[in-house]
């Protein structure tokens, strides 16, 4: 199998799952047309796994959403029935993040607690590469839009770049002082941004590097660590989400901010938003930003404007990783408590 030969559809982690768009496409200046889901907006399927599943994507087709799980497997759903289509174990102490990428999104790459990044056929449910190259357990993953590179961040503070048809190791990036959280990569292949988690002791949570030769561009604060990235479809910005600092037991600041992607330039702060961020994901058409909330609600955004357009009460826990199907018609979201729901929207 030539994994060379592949080109993405989608690339995919807890923080950003957007196919690619001319960008003439990309963000309207002036009016919202699309029609949110408002606070009592019903799920149209409702389902509670035994353990968490911190990382849920739609396959490129938009017909199936795959769920990793804290308890060591990967299940994929019927998108339209929810029914349960396979199941595919990865044989480790749970799943943290999950990619796609390959000819029609067909190849799937899971980070375990194990401390391996699994390179999956998923059409087929075989497993085709266990990397090892880690210490301690990979928490984020992520796939170049070429489908030539594999990156990975662990707890071990390393972001370790392979090639991703033979698994080999092409370099190592250091520079973070806690354990890397999240990934996200440019839709050009061109930058590569990191993000660091901890207690807010670290500084620079989030770095810009050149894919290409790993070279470190640009550091920017956004204490206390990250939760969730997206970078837009014309490459210009990089979105970070935060828990933030709280101020009272239901108030956070510094959660949510924007970056230019070329100079690391502070741009926005959403200081209007005090819900604690655990998931960020950008619509296929580039025009609104989607965050999980730790408080368990979904909110819909004007990214490039920092207005909130709309806000659902997702759960009472927090949600995790949230996810929607290129045609904008099924948003999925993943709570702490290991509930998944899946929402028509209008």
């Amino acid at each position: 199998m030539n994994l060379i030969s592949w080109k993405i559809l989608t690339v995919a982690t807890l923080g950003v799952a957007i196919p690619w768009l001319p960008s003439h496409s990309l963000i309207p200046t002036t009016n919202h047309s699309t029609t949110y889901l408002s606070q009592t907006s019903q799920p149209i399927f409702t389902f509670k796994e035994p353990e968490r599943v911190p990382a849920i994507i739609i396959s490129a087709d938009g017909k199936k959403l795959i769920g990793g799980s804290r308890s060591g497997t990967i299940k994929i759903w019927d998108l339209q029935t929810g029914k349960l289509l396979n199941t595919l174990t990865s044989k480790s102490e749970g799943v943290t993040s999950l990619a796609m990428g390959g000819k029609n999104g067909q190849i799937l790459v899971s980070g375990d607690i194990d401390h391996t990044v699994k390179v999956w056929n998923l059409s087929t449910g075989k497993l085709l590469l266990t990397i090892a190259g880690h210490s301690l357990p990979v928490e984020a993953v992520a796939i170049s839009p070429d489908s030539k590179t594999l990156v990975s961040g662990s707890d071990d503070r390393q972001i370790q770049i392979w090639n991703l048809q033979t698994g080999t190791r092409l370099r190592t990036l250091v520079g973070h002082s806690d354990y890397i959280s999240r990934l996200a990569i440019s839709a050009d292949g061109k930058t590569l941004v990191s993000g660091s988690g901890g207690n807010g002791a670290a500084k620079e949570q989030v770095k810009l590097w050149n894919l290409r030769t790993g070279k470190l561009l640009h550091s920017m604060e956004h204490p206390p660590g990250i939760d969730a990235l997206a970078i837009s479809l014309d490459n210009k910005v990089v979105i970070s989400g935060s828990f933030g600092q709280l101020v009272t037991k239901d108030s956070a600041i510094n959660t949510l901010k924007l970056w230019e992607l070329g100079t690391g330039k502070l741009l926005r702060d959403f200081t209007q938003n005090t819900d604690s961020i655990e998931s960020i994901i950008l619509t296929p058409d580039g025009r609104t930003m989607i965050t999980g909330n730790f408080n368990g609600k979904i909110k819909f955004w004007n990214w490039r404007t920092g207005e909130l357009l709309s806000t659902m009460r997702g759960d009472t826990s927090p949600v995790e990783a949230i996810a929607i199907s290129p045609d904008q018609k099924i948003l999925a979201s993943s709570s702490e408590d290991g509930t998944i729901r899946m929402w028509q929207l209008p």
